[in-house]
Order: structure tokens, then C-alpha cells, then sequence
């Protein structure tokens, strides 16, 4: 059944019956979910954080290879990732969708599975929104609400801070040029895996003239890096942290944008840069410099922060990776040779290009 034919009253029924939570939950500052005109919350008496974040058909997400639990669980989680980028804790949900009439039901059932499931991953709890008919495609945007004792900021880098990131960069940018490449069979068996847990078949991509079979298991934590990225937590090293932020537009980009804010400079050196082996054996099968999608790959939502050097051997940094060092302007590279050269800030840009 389309959308068109369930109607808005149904559909909302059908939310509230399934997300109406603080009963079950036991979240004292929930005083009115889901059901009236707005939530009603009290936050325990910490410091209130707020994100929100949009996600656009054909700018976002390509539906020939996203399947609609993907599209549930990643809105949340890269919400989820803002709040734990600042050292807070994600507590609610509010979700804007504007979707066409012609939308199948099971659609937005399936949507509304990747939603609980992350909900679940995260323990935030959604407390309403709005649905409206799209003429053309389809937009989906969520707004998370968080706590925080201590928020960390993208102003605290000082000179001589070590600048770690929480785990391998780039497989996000190369799970979607697999994708793009896949035939359209391997395609719709991405559609049908929906966890990180299930098995992934192996898959094939078009190469050149021809095809290349590519082992599903090397390949799957690209795929689901991209599909359904998992919302990293550092909430133990926040009393060393001086700032942070999460890899959104690519490592180096966002970096940069950690020296702006802190008015300092950086140092990495790119041996340091951690690539995983599945990056490796991916990018090396579509003729990709691994390197440089971890450099400038976006979308991998790893946490990127610094710590002074008195805090680099509190043992939750071992987890990390160190890739250089915050200095007082300069903003360099630096390659296996001891080579210098700057530190672009190549990555995703909305309304521009990159370089």
C-alpha cells in the first residue's frame, strides 16, 4: 500500500505506537512524548546540546543501493555523532520527513527499522516530528537532543597537543566507489543485508569492459562504514581532551577546521594515518590511492581530537591513533621520507568544490 492511501492520521498512529517509549525506558525527563502538539522534557542538570542534520535524495543517498533500514539508522547516527563529538550524551529524537505519495508502506516500515535499531544502539528515544508530501525527492532530517558535564569544543587545541583520531579513515569514501561500481544484481543484495553482523555475499563490480568478483566479507566493513556508520564514544578520555570534532567532509578538512577555530597549526605525518586492510584491498582493485581517500574521504564519523603531551599515556589513548601534533601556525604533511609539503583541505563541500 502507498503512502498516499495509509494517510498522515494512520501513519502517525503508527509511530506513536511504536516510539512512545518513556514508560518502557523509565526516562525521567520525558514528560510528554509523542502525541501532542510538542514533547515536553526536563533534562538532568547537565549542559543541553543540540544537533540537527539533513539527508538528501540524489545529494546524500542514491536509493539504487540504499536500502530504507540504512537510510533509519545512519540519520540517526551521524546525529548521534555531533552529540558525541562535543562529550555529550544523545537523549532524544525528533525526525522532519517529507516523502513522495507514491512511497510503498513497507518502505517506511523498514525506514522506521533502522530508526528503532539505532535508537536502541544509541538509548535515545524519539519524541515526534513532522511528515509532509514531497513532490519530487525525498528529504529526511533528524534533530538530537544531548547532555553534556564537560563539552568539548573545536577551540581548545593548543601547541604541542598530540591530534588522535579514534580508528581508520576512508573506508566510508571507498565503500560508496564500490557501490557505484557494483553490477546492479550485487547492488540489490546490498539492499537486502541490513545488519553489520550478517553475512555480505560476495559481490560484483564492472571493471572496465568486464566484471571483478569481489569477496563479500573483505569488503563489508566499507559498505556498512558508508551505509550505517557507527557513532564513535570517547567519553572516557574527555577529562584529557582540548578539542574535537567528527570526520564528516574527510580527515584533513576537518582537521583544518579544528586549526581555525583553535588559531593554531598541525603536523601529520602520513604513515601514521590509519588505513584498514579492507581500504587497502578495495581501493587497490579500482585503481584508488587508499591514502588519499582516508586523507580526504568523507562521511567516516571517526572522532578526530587532541590531548596534551602530559595525557599521552592515560591508557584509554591506546584505542587511538596518533598522527601528529598541533603546532603554532604552520600547517603541514609529512611523508615517509621527512618530505614536508601543506596540509590541503581537500574533502565534501556543500555549494562548492573541493580543493
Amino acid at each position: 500500500m502507498q503512502l498516499r492511501q495509509i494517510g498522515e492520521l494512520k501513519l502517525l498512529e503508527e509511530i506513536r505506537r511504536r516510539f512512545n517509549v518513556p514508560a518502557q525506558q523509565g526516562d525521567s525527563g520525558i514528560i510528554i512524548g509523542i502525541g501532542d502538539d510538542a514533547a515536553a522534557i526536563a533534562p538532568p542538570k547537565e549542559k543541553v546540546l543540540v544537533t540537527a542534520d539533513m539527508m538528501h535524495e540524489g545529494v546524500h543517498f542514491d536509493l539504487s543501493y540504499t536500502a530504507p533500514f540504512h537510510l533509519g539508522f545512519k540519520l540517526v547516527s551521524v546525529n548521534v555523532s555531533d552529540i558525541m563529538a562535543m562529550g555529550g550524551t544523545p537523549r532524544y529524537l525528533f525526525l522532519t520527513l517529507s516523502m513522495k505519495g507514491d512511497t510503498d508502506e513497507t518502505f517506511l516500515r523498514e525506514f522506521y527499522d533502522g530508526i528503532a535499531f539505532a535508537s536502541g544502539r544509541y538509548g535515545v528515544a524519539l519524541l515526534g516530528g513532522d511528515l509532509s508530501a514531497a513532490r519530487n525527492d525525498m528529504v529526511l532530517s533528524a534533530t538530537v537532543i544531548g547532555t553534556a558535564g564537560k563539552i568539548v569544543t573545536r577551540t581548545g587545541a593548543a601547541p604541542g597537543d598530540g591530534i588522535y583520531v579514534t580508528s581508520a579513515t576512508g573506508d566510508a569514501a571507498c565503500g560508496l566507489e564500490l557501490l557505484k561500481r557494483l553490477a546492479p544484481e550485487s547492488r540489490e543484495a546490498v539492499k537486502q543485508w541490513k545488519k553489520d553482523a550478517d553475512a555480505l555475499p560476495d559481490m560484483v563490480m564492472t571493471y572496465g569492459e568486464g566484471f571483478v568478483k569481489l569477496d563479500g566479507s573483505r569488503i563489508k566493513p566499507l559498505l556498512a562504514r558508508h551505509l550505517m556508520p557507527v557513532a564513535r564514544d570517547v567519553r572516557e578520555l574527555l577529562p584529557c581532551i582540548t578539542s574535537m570534532i567528527d570526520i564528516s567532509d574527510g580527515l584533513f578538512m576537518d582537521l583544518c577546521r579544528i586549526c581555525d577555530e583553535s588559531r593554531v597549526g598541525a603536523r601529520v605525518y602520513l604513515e601514521r594515518i590509519p588505513v584498514s586492510e579492507s581500504a587497502r584491498f578495495a581501493a587497490a582493485k579500482m585503481g584508488l590511492s587508499p591514502l588519499e581517500l582516508a586523507a580526504s574521504g568523507g562521511e567516516d564519523y571517526e572522532l578526530l581530537f587532541t590531548v596534551p603531551p602530559e595525557a599521552a599515556a592515560m591508557p584509554g589513548l591506546v584505542h587511538a591513533f596518533c598522527i601528529g601534533e598541533i603546532t603554532a601556525k604552520e600547517r603541514v604533511a609529512v611523508d615517509r621520507s621527512g618530505r614536508e609539503s601543506a596540509l590541503k583541505t581537500e574533502g565534501y563541500q556543500h555549494f562548492g568544490i573541493t580543493g
